[in-house]
């Protein structure tokens, strides 16, 4: 296993999707040694039609950075033992893919970890523009996390048990009988065809019947 120190970064925001990012950097972050897990913040400046941007207080910043602590430490609450080298938080104001791509260049990460919502068609393309953005425009691989929703039409048929008197007909006959009297109904019982080569091969003549 691969021994050098890593950086992980890991954009968190005010959803359980921000949530389900960090814990993803966490599990991801215990796969090897001496890792340090660099969580992020973005707060984008508010902007007033008539007096342009407003900039936040430290009050708001100290605030955000506070609730970043307590979702890291119910985080790590929950592992017990974590086994990483550290868990920093950070907190930023601007664009949340430019300020991500930044701190990972800033600290050499090897890994950025940020979540989308997962949808498709038009809604995706407004609610997954952060993580669209943070994988175009970050120089290290980047894991998107997003829910588990697999389309059902595409799912493979679940295989159903075998059937207990089935299974006995089959442990009873050594696996010569496949069915019982109920599903021999709808499994013909197959044809066996066997044959014998002779022992010692003979020719013919090309031609001669």
């Amino acid at each position: 296993m691969d021994q050098s120190p890593r950086r992980i970064v890991v954009g968190v925001d005010a959803s359980d999707l921000g949530t389900g990012a960090l814990s993803y950097a966490l599990d991801l972050a215990v796969l090897y040694p001496h890792t340090e897990v660099h969580a992020l913040r973005v707060i984008e400046p508010m902007v007033d039609p008539l007096v342009g941007a407003i900039p936040s207080t430290r009050d708001e910043l100290d605030a955000l950075k506070d609730l970043l602590h307590e979702a890291i430490q119910r985080e790590i609450q929950q592992r017990g033992d974590l086994k990483v080298a550290a868990v920093v938080a950070h907190v930023a104001i601007g664009s949340p893919a430019r300020s991500i791509a930044d701190l990972a260049a800033s600290l050499d990460a090897d890994t950025v970890v940020v979540g989308t919502h997962g949808r498709r068609g038009f809604k995706r393309a407004l609610l997954g523009s952060v993580a669209e953005e943070v994988v175009r425009i970050t120089g290290c691989p980047v894991l998107v996390v997003r829910p588990k929703d697999h389309p059902v039409d595409s799912r493979e048929p679940e295989i159903e048990p075998v059937c207990p008197e089935c299974a006995k007909v089959r442990e009873k006959s050594g696996g010569k009988e496949l069915w019982c009297a109920h599903h021999l109904e709808h499994h013909p019982r197959a044809h066996v065809y066997h044959y014998d080569a002779p022992s010692t091969p003979t020719a013919r003549p090309w031609g001669n019947g």
